[in-house]
């Protein structure tokens, strides 16, 4: 997978004009939910954040699935 093909975690916080903290926190707050038994496909739980891979120490967003995240939840209140 190309660098072209992935996105940071700033690089998203800087599309969605958020602070990197916050996109971490979203992520945090995916996980917990679905820790605590909450379905992962539910509507809360998917806009947080994207779908992301944690590859050591980076989490990266795959470009084309952050585009689909974008667009089924554009105009939403995050």
């Amino acid at each position: 997978m190309s660098s072209s093909q992935t996105i940071s975690v700033k690089d998203l916080a800087e599309l969605l004009q958020l602070s990197p903290r916050t996109i971490h926190n979203r992520i945090s707050a995916q996980f917990k939910a679905i820790e605590a038994g909450e379905n992962p496909e539910s509507y809360q739980i998917q806009r947080l954040a994207p779908p992301s891979i944690k590859l050591g120490k980076s989490r990266l967003f795959i470009r084309e699935t952050v585009e689909l995240w974008l667009a089924r939840f554009e105009g939403v209140k995050m």
